[in-house]
This record gives structure tokens, sequence and C-alpha cells, in this order.
């Protein structure tokens, strides 16, 4: 009985060799393909957050599978040239089901339990994370197509790849990492025949409303099918709409009607409504609908019918509403990215400590503690002007979620800050002491220079500016345990200059005051000041809720502790001591010997790709929010490249793209997330696209242009809910429409729109 076969060098090499079970099983332990797989698994997260095309994961996956060693399940060939004409049956076939959200519950789902009675040797995730692969033994007499069809039979899903038959096809590799299930001693068996019966394995018989397929012979490619043959394999339907995956819409849309996964007892009626909008871009063909509508465990004749029905009925002119919201990706909507596998190293040692559900927060919040090591350093950004490092961070979570965790990997960060300005507190306090026991005509030494660079809260105006003064250019920091501690930078007047000072230090530009006093503070320094502050997401929308679009949001870097829920267990963290400052101190030895102005052109061409990459995206979205946010965002994210940069010696290294990558998007999703539909508001309003006073003012004709030819009561409440409205006066507004024809009645609470064509 021949054996597997196949070649390590990749996809594009023809010549194969034999696979012994050995070889195969050190092929899977190769971290090289595991590597590989986990890249393609980042490109995916990056892709369906946002952070590159569909056309752009493509491209990038295909160039990483060709890396993959692959092999040749269904045959062995003649000279070892991996040719349909050479090939030599293995007794084995493939099948594979693409496009499957989960394939872990698929192979949960229909297939655990049942691998041995349907002689199932290899199961596994397919690179993308999208499909699953499945090796079986052909039942006696049967060709490729068919075992696939009886196979799909008996699983209950023939929405397999019907057009994997050849031979010769190739497998990429998986590492044991995506294996589902393997039996080593059935993949390799000399006979497999003798094997099975060993075993006591008798393969089901086929299933006789499985139609035949196209018969081909096991060593030579398809032929065409003749007139009388069955019909081909289904059309291969598009799986996405103008770039957006089908899956990703009836998700949205099954998310702003409850929840995203329908549960027994309503998964019809969800589902039959689902259909009814989806048809809208499926060109309303059964085929096509059912194809990329999620099933939720019904029965595939179920939900042929559901098409068909939903297909059955005359379509309006214009796609309805609920659908239009679902084709438009909402960023609040989106799920926060998750860290890079690789960090880079710095990152990974002030995380190490850290519970992995805090890890994010604390990776966004030590680049403020890091900045005020630097002194007097500038870099120039893509516009073509200089700029500083920077960094001011709010941490959001909800009441005891752990907000103090960034308290640690700070306070070792800035101890020799903290241990200078003790020394220079406590000569300044000398200082004071001796000023204080002279007279008042006695002459007193001047006020030493002393630089203190960690602030306290409590602080007046006066006393920033001679800091600020005596920083000599210097970073000076500020850590608040909540936000509202912020208010003490604006002193007694009622004014908010906290929100002024936010937006002055992040352009580092000239902040002071101007007094006559012979013994007040006069000056005007660079504000150069760094912070972190922690809130909770109510109180924080709370805090900026009158300045939403007056800078100070966009100036800030923002990161959360996600709410885990009742009954969460405590967090267990690591212990800091020597050997973690030992490690630490070369890379806040860096940061503080540099100096001047600096070039890094790794950080410099990654802002002006992540720059592209937001500016695409803003531009699919519509969002006035997320383009407001991501200009600066990317400064942001540019400035913390540069303090990797120098920590490290002002070296570059290959994890920095991916982390400055995330950090962008974490950025980005947590303030569409917290701030988003307030900011997109508040700039409608402000560029005078929605009404100037009361959310009440829209016109009732406009309601009328926003509902369908048929709508219901409940679509009406929708539209006036959008609006700011309740319910009171939606009964006499449709009877007013219905007394001047510009509704009329259907049955119960559905009404025809006569001005439907008319407002379209």
């Amino acid at each position: 009985m021949p054996t597997i076969s196949g070649a390590k060098s990749g996809i594009t090499a023809r010549k194969v060799t034999r696979l012994p079970r050995a070889e195969f099983r050190s092929w899977m332990k190769d971290e090289g393909v595991a590597r590989i797989y986990n890249e393609i698994r980042q490109l995916k997260q990056a892709r369906d957050g946002g952070m590159m095309t569909e056309k752009e994961f493509e491209e990038k996956k295909s160039q990483l599978k060709k890396k993959l060693p692959y092999v040749t399940y269904m045959a062995e060939f003649k000279d070892n040239i991996r040719k349909n004409e050479n090939a030599i049956p293995t007794g084995l076939f493939i099948m594979d089901y693409d496009h499957v959200a989960a394939p872990e519950e698929f192979y949960d789902t229909f297939i655990k339990g049942r691998e041995t009675e349907l002689a199932l040797a290899l199961i596994h995730v397919t690179p993308s994370g999208e499909g699953l692969r499945l090796v079986g033994c052909i039942p006696p007499g049967m060709t490729i197509p068919r075992a696939q069809a009886w196979m799909g039979g008996l699983l209950g899903r023939m929405d397999y790849d019907k057009a994997v038959r050849d031979p010769a096809r190739a497998s990429f590799l998986p590492p044991e990492s995506a294996l589902l299930y393997y039996d080593e001693d059935l993949l390799f068996a000399d006979d497999l025949a003798a094997d099975l019966a060993r075993r006591g394995i008798s393969l089901p018989e086929a299933r006789p409303d499985i139609p035949a397929e196209v018969t081909v012979t096991d060593a030579a490619p398809a032929a065409p099918a003749p007139a009388s043959a069955p019909a081909a394999p289904a059309r291969a339907y598009p799986t996405t709409f103008h770039g957006e995956p089908y899956a990703d819409i009836a998700r949205r849309w099954l998310t702003a009607r409850g929840a995203a996964e329908p549960v027994e007892g309503e998964r019809h009626t969800r589902l039959l409504q689902l259909a009814a909008d989806l048809r809208y871009i499926c060109e309303n063909n059964p085929d096509w609908l059912r194809a990329v509508m999620p099933a939720y465990g019904l029965p595939e004749e179920e939900l042929k019918g559901i098409a068909d029905y939903a297909c059955s009925k005359p379509l309006a002119n214009c796609r309805p509403r609920r659908l239009e919201d679902a084709l438009r990706p909402r960023c609040q909507d989106e799920p926060l990215p998750p860290l890079p596998a690789l960090l880079p190293p710095l990152i990974s040692l002030l995380t190490t400590n850290v519970p992995d559900f805090q890890k994010p927060a604390v990776a966004q919040a030590i680049f403020p503690a890091l900045a005020t090591l630097v002194s007097d350093v500038s870099f120039a950004y893509i516009d073509g002007r200089p700029t500083g490092v920077g960094q001011m961070n709010l941490l959001v979570g909800t009441q005891s979620s752990g907000k103090s965790v960034i308290n640690t990997p700070i306070d070792y960060i800035l101890a020799r800050v903290r241990a200078r300005d003790d020394e220079n507190r406590r000569i300044e306090q000398q200082w004071k002491d001796e000023v204080n026991a002279k007279g008042a005509n006695k002459d007193k030494r001047q006020r030493p220079r002393t630089c203190v660079q960690w602030l306290e809260t409590d602080m007046t105006n006066a006393a920033l500016v001679q800091r600020l003064k005596d920083a000599g250019g210097r970073y000076l920091y500020l850590r608040m345990d909540e936000l509202r501690m912020l208010d003490a930078l604006k002193g007694n007047t009622r004014t908010d200059s906290q929100f002024n000072i936010i937006c002055l230090a992040f352009d580092e530009a000239p902040y002071g005051q101007e007094r006559v006093g012979t013994m007040s503070v006069s000056g005007n320094p660079r504000l150069r000041l760094n912070w972190n502050a922690s809130t909770t997401p109510r109180q924080g929308k709370l805090y900026f809720k009158h300045v939403l679009v007056n800078g100070p949001l966009t100036r800030i870097s923002l990161c959360v502790i996600p709410d885990r829920g009742i009954g969460a267990e405590i967090p267990v963290y690591g212990t800091y001591g020597d050997d973690f400052a030992r490690r630490l101190a070369p890379y806040l030895d860096h940061l503080e010997q540099a100096s001047g102005e600096l070039s890094c052109p790794e950080a410099y061409d990654l802002a002006r790709r992540l720059d592209a990459e937001c500016r695409e995206k803003a531009k699919r979205l519509q969002s006035l929010a997320y383009d407001s946010f991501r200009r600066r965002a990317n400064v942001i994210a540019y400035r913390k490249a540069c303090l990797l940069w120098l920590a490290n010696g002002q070296c570059w290294e290959p994890e920095f793209e991916d982390f400055i990558r995330w950090s962008l998007h974490y950025d980005l999703a947590c303030k569409m997330r917290l701030f988003g539909p307030e900011v997109e508001e508040a700039l409608r309003l402000e560029a005078a696209e929605a009404p100037v006073s009361a959310p009440s003012c829209r016109k009732r004709s406009d309601w009328l242009a926003a509902l369908p030819a048929e709508f219901t009561y409940a679509d009406l409440m929708a539209l006036r809910r959008d609006d700011g409205r309740g319910e009171k006066g939606a009964k006499d507004l449709l009877s007013q429409w219905k007394s001047r024809g510009y509704i009329e009645p259907l049955t119960g609470d559905t009404y025809k729109n006569t001005t439907y064509r008319k407002c379209c």
C-alpha cells in the first residue's frame, strides 16, 4: 500500500518524497510551521479588526502559505513528480469545509466522537483559521468525489469544497497546535482494509439520498461531464459584499436585534427575518443566500426552506434600513485587538508579572513614565514638523477592576527620578527653613535651582510654572488615581484651563504666567508634562462631555481593563525585585542618555504606512469620530515607536512594528468604544449636518422617507428613539398620516407607505 508523500520546501516544489510517520511527526513539531500558522492568525485578527483590507490579507496569507511544507494524502507519485497522471492512490481522501467561523465548534458539533465509525485519520484547522480539513478512508468501490458526498451526507453538511477532487491535491502541513484529531496508525497503515477489519471498523453504507457525483478515476484529472450527466458542483458564490464578509454583516444584523446567536425556540423566526433582508445583497438567489447565511444548528432542509420562502417575496426598490445599518461596521462595536504574540523585550519585561487580561492596559500605560526619562529629544514627524516624545494616558476600568496594576511598573521605571527628587526636595526645604528663620530685613540667599520631576497632584499653577522652569527642558510627571485630580491644575479659576494644559502639553507649547510682585513666579517655559490617570467609564464620559471636540480627547492615549463579570476570580500577580530592576536598568540608561534631534527611519516609515491604513479605514467607515481620533493617535503611536527605539539602544527590532500597529488600533478602538457615538454626534452638530436644537426637530417627511414600503409601528418607534423622541405622540402622528393619505393600514400594526416611491 502506498504511503503519503510531501515536500518541505513549499508549494512551488513539484518533486515530492515518501513521508514516513516519524518524519511526518517531526515536520508537525517544526517551530517554523507553528510560527507561520501563528503569523497567519495574526493577519486574520488584523483583518477582522479593520487593520487591513481583505485584499491585503489574502495577499499576505498567500505569501506565508507558500513557505509551509505540503502533503499529498490521496496519492504518491511515479518518479516523485506531483502530477495527476503520475498518481498512485493511497486509499485516502480529503475534504475541506471552508469559511467556517469556528472550526473547533464545527468539529465538536458534527464530528467529535464519530471519528472511528467514519474511519477518519486526521482532522485539523486550515492555516487561515477559517476552515477544516478531513482526511479519511475511501469506502471500497468509491471515487474521491463519491466518498466526499458520502461523508458529507453522514455529517449532514454538504457545503464542503467540491473542487477538492484531484489525487495530486496538496495539503498544507499543520502544526500540532492545529490538530483536532490524529490517528497515526490509520494514516500510515500498510493495508487500510486489513487495518480497519482488525479494529472492527466497518464503513457505513452510503446514503441513497446522496446524489452520485461526476465519476472520475483516482489517477486522472476530472473530465468535463457529458450533457446527460448529473449537475456539476454548486457554484462558488462570493463570500464578501464590497469587502465586508457576509458572516460579519449577518452578525451585526443579529446583534442589533438581540443576541448574536439565536437560541433554540427563536432560530427559525430570526433567521427568516435575516434572510428577508440579506437577499437584497444576494441577488434574491436562494442558493447564494443559503451559502452565506449562518445555520446555528438548523437542519439543511429547514435552512433551504427559509431561503426559498424569503426569496419568493417581491423585492422593494430600496434595501431595508436594517440591512443598511448592518452593512456599515461601527468601530465602537469592534472587539479590542489582542496583544501580539511576540512583544518587544521591554514591553514583555514590564508586563511579565501582570495577569493576561490586564497586560494590554499596562503595555499602553507605561509610556508616560518612559518618556519622563528622556531629556530634550525630538524627532521629525511625517508632516515635516519636529515632535517630542511626550505621553498622556488614561486608564478606564470599572470599580475594583485593578486599575492600580500600572503603579508598580511605573514605580520601577521612575525609581531613579524619585530618588533625585527626594534629594532636591530636601535641599529646597532646607532653603525654605533658612529663609523663614531670618528676619524680614536680612539678606537671604537665592532659591536653589532644583529639578523635581515627579509632581504632587495638589499643586498651584505657580508651582507648575516654577517646576517647568527648574526642569530645564526635562519632562515633568503626574500620576493621578482619579481623573478629577487633574482639576487641581486649573487653580482657583472657573475656566477649563486643565483641558488647555492637556492640549499645550501634547504640543509642548509655551505655558506660564506673568506677575508683577517681587516674590511672585513669572515665566513662560515649554510645557513638557507626562501623566497617568485612572477613571471609570461613566466618570470619564462625564468629565469630557463638554470638550468632546475641543482637542483633549484626541491627545490622550486610552486603555481599558475589561470587566470580567460577576464572580470572577481574584487575579494573581507576579513579584518584583532586584532581578527585575537589574533587567530593566539598561533600557532606562538608554533613555536617559538620549538627547538632541534624532531620526529613526523605521519608525518614520511605519508612521506613514499606519497613517495610510487609518485613512483608508476612515473612508470605509465614513466615521467623523474615527477620522478625528486617528490623526493624533498616529502621532502618539509614532512617539511610542521612537521611545522603544531609544530604550533599545537606538536599534530597531522586528517586534516593534507589530506592537506599535497594535497600540495604535487598540488606542483607537478604546476611544471609539468609550466616546465614539458622542463625538460622532458632536462633530455632526458642529458641521451643521444634524439639527442645531433638540434632536426632536426632524421633519415628519424625513421619517416617511426613512420608512420602507411596508412598515410596522415598531419601525416608526425605532426612528423616533433615534431622534430622542418617546412613544408619546406616535399614534397621533400615524392618524395624521392616514387622514392625509400618506399611509394605508394593512394588517395589525403594519402600514403601507404610499409616499415610498417618491421618497426613494
